[in-house]
C-alpha cells in the first residue's frame, strides 16, 4: 500500500475509533456516571448546568492507539516497521499525563503539581525512547545553554508540561480545546509536510483525527467533555509534535511552531501575569476572565444576546477563537523559509491583537480584571 493510501485509512480508523468510543461512553454514564460526570456546576470556571461525563480523553485516547496500531499493522511500502512503531513509543510515553488526568477526573483529588509531574515524565520517557529533545531555541545566546544535554532535557520536560497545561486552561467551552489542538497539530503537520518529514506528518494528522472524533460529540452541544486526562493528552501530543519536529528538522524555525501553538501558550503566560502579579490572587486561583470567558460573556452574549441558546453560544465562542488559532496557522506555514526574526514580529502582533480584544471585553468591568457576577447557568448539554 502506497503512503496516501495508509495515511487516509489510518485516519479514518482513530477519527470512527475515538467517535465510537466517545458514544459509548455516553451512553453507558448510567453506569459510571458516580464517578465519571462533572457534577460541579458552580465553580469559577463551569458553564454547564447539567453533569456530564468528563472522560472524554478516553476515546481520544482509543483512536491515537487504533491509528498507531493501523500505523504498525498496514503494509506500507515507503516506510520502514521502525518508524511506523515509533508512534507506540509516543503513546507509551504520553501514558503518565493522560492517567493523571484522568485519575483527576473520577476522583477529583490529584493536585495540580501531580499531574503537571505526570507530563514531566512523560516528556522525559518522550526524549528517551525517541530522542524527542530540545537543542536549540534559535535565540542569541541562549542556543549555547541548550548544548547542556541536563539543561536541553530539563527545558524540553518544561516546555511539554507547560504546553499540556495550557491546553487544559484553555479547555473551557464545547469544542474549544480539541479543535484548538486539531487546528494547531495541522499548522505543525503542514510545516512538517514542507520539511519533508512525513513520518510526522502522520502523528499530527493522527492527533488532529483522535480530536475530531472526540468533537463530534463535544461540539457543539457538550455531550461529553474532554476533562483532564483528555486535555493532558491532546497537550502533550501537541507538545511532542512540536519537539519531534524541531528536534528532526534543524532547517525548520523554532519561532514558526512557537507561532503556530502560541495561542495555549500565551493565554497560559498572561493568566500567571494577571493573577500573580496584577492581582496577586495566586497563580492557582480560578476565576472568570480567561479569554476565552470574556469572548462568551463579553462578544458573544452581545451579539446574539444573553438569552440565546447555550449550544450556541459555546459554538460562536470556539468559532471565534479558532478563527486566531487559524491564522496564525496560516501566517506559520505561509511564512516558511523567512528568518526567525519575521516570525518573532508576526508573534508580536498575534500578542498585541490579543491584548486589544482583551482589553476592549474588560472595559467597564469590576475593578482588577473581576468579571460581573455569573448570575446565569448555562446548559452545556
Amino acid at each position: 500500500m502506497n503512503f496516501d493510501t495508509v495515511l487516509i485509512a489510518t485516519l479514518g480508523i482513530t477519527l470512527v475509533s475515538s467517535f465510537i468510543v466517545s458514544v459509548l461512553l455516553v451512553l453507558t454514564q448510567k453506569w459510571h456516571g458516580r464517578l465519571s460526570l462533572d457534577s460541579d456546576t458552580t465553580g469559577a470556571q463551569k458553564f454547564h448546568a447539567i453533569p456530564v461525563p468528563r472522560i472524554g480523553g478516553v476515546g481520544l485516547f482509543a483512536g491515537l492507539v487504533a491509528g498507531a496500531l493501523a500505523l504498525t499493522w498496514l503494509p506500507l511500502e515507503a516506510s520502514p516497521g521502525k518508524d511506523t512503531q515509533q508512534v507506540i513509543l509516543l503513546l507509551i510515553a504520553g501514558l503518565p499525563a493522560f492517567l493523571a488526568g484522568l485519575a483527576e477526573d473520577i476522583t477529583k483529588q490529584v493536585s495540580i503539581s501531580a499531574r503537571l509531574l505526570a507530563t514531566f515524565i512523560s516528556a522525559a520517557l518522550a526524549a528517551w525512547l525517541l530522542d524527542a529533545q530540545l537543542t536549540r531555541v534559535d535565540t542569541l545566546g541562549l542556543d549555547a545553554l541548550m548544548s547542556f544535554g541536563p539543561l536541553a532535557l530539563l527545558f524540553t520536560c518544561f516546555a511539554v508540561g507547560g504546553v499540556a497545561n495550557a491546553v487544559n486552561i484553555i479547555d473551557g467551552f464545547n469544542g474549544l480545546a480539541s479543535g484548538s489542538v486539531a487546528l494547531m497539530l495541522a499548522g505543525l503537520g503542514a510545516l512538517a509536510y514542507f520539511a519533508d518529514d512525513m513520518w510526522l506528518v502522520q502523528m499530527c494528522l493522527l492527533g488532529a483525527a483522535a480530536c475530531i472524533g472526540f468533537m463530534l460529540l463535544n461540539y457543539p452541544f457538550g455531550k461529553i467533555f474532554l476533562g483532564d486526562g483528555g486535555a493532558y493528552l491532546a497537550g502533550f501530543w501537541l507538545a511532542e509534535c512540536a519537539v519531534l519536529l524541531l528536534s528532526r528538522n534543524p532547517e525548520v524555525s523554532t519561532w514558526a511552531v512557537l507561532l503556530a501553538c502560541i495561542y495555549p501558550v500565551w493565554e497560559t503566560l498572561f493568566s500567571i501575569w494577571r493573577k500573580g502579579v496584577y492581582r496577586k490572587t495566586g497563580v492557582g486561583q480560578p476565576d472568570k476572565v480567561h479569554f476565552h470567558m470574556l469572548v462568551f460573556r463579553r462578544l458573544i452574549g452581545q451579539w446574539v444576546g444573553r438569552h440565546a441558546p447555550s449550544w450556541l453560544r459555546h459554538g460562536l465562542t470556539s468559532l471565534f477563537i479558532w478563527a486566531m488559532v487559524l491564522a496564525c496557522q496560516v501566517a506559520a506555514v505561509t511564512l516558511t523559509g523567512q528568518a526567525h526574526p519575521t516570525f518573532a514580529l508576526a508573534i508580536i502582533v498575534y500578542v498585541a491583537m490579543y491584548a486589544m480584544i482583551y482589553r476592549s471585553m474588560v472595559k467597564g468591568c469590576q475593578p482588577s480584571f473581576s468579571a460581573e457576577p455569573d448570575t446565569e447557568r448555562v446548559i452545556q448539554a
